[in-house]
């Protein structure tokens, strides 16, 4: 009997640890452009969607391999695939353009639905879909 995965958190690295102004930033960014809601932050920091999927957002612990948050050199070699659903890919990647962050082509993907790739500031790269009817 297996007891399988309930619910799945991503946690994204998003400044040096200890850098509490540009950390700061990346929570506003997260909630002002994609639309998250800040639930709690120490240390780390919790944010929800609506629909209750949750990201924590993470100072990158480069130095200490044994840390829960390490994550070596992850903006040369990423190692995730982070997906966003929208109803409305365009607007989103204008809401990204305006934000300033490197933003991708709409191109179309398998099934015909729409995608993109993008990066939030600190440069993480995530994918968004508009999932054809």
């Amino acid at each position: 009997m297996t007891v399988g995965v309930k619910d799945i958190v991503v946690g994204i690295p998003v400044t040096k640890s200890g850098n509490f102004e540009e950390y700061e930033k990346a929570i506003d960014w997260y909630v002002n452009v994609l639309g998250f809601n800040l639930i709690w932050k120490m240390g780390i920091a919790s944010l929800k969607l609506e629909n209750g999927q949750e990201i924590l957002l993470f100072g990158e612990e480069e130095e200490d391999e044994n840390s829960i948050w390490y994550t070596g050199n992850i903006k040369l070699n990423p190692h995730y695939s982070i997906q966003f659903t929208t109803e409305t890919i365009e607007q989103l990647r204008s809401d990204l353009i305006r934000s300033g962050v490197t933003v991708g082509e709409i191109t179309l993907g398998g099934g015909g639905d729409k995608v993109m790739m993008f990066f939030d500031p600190y440069g993480n790269r995530f994918w968004a879909i508009e999932e054809q009817k």
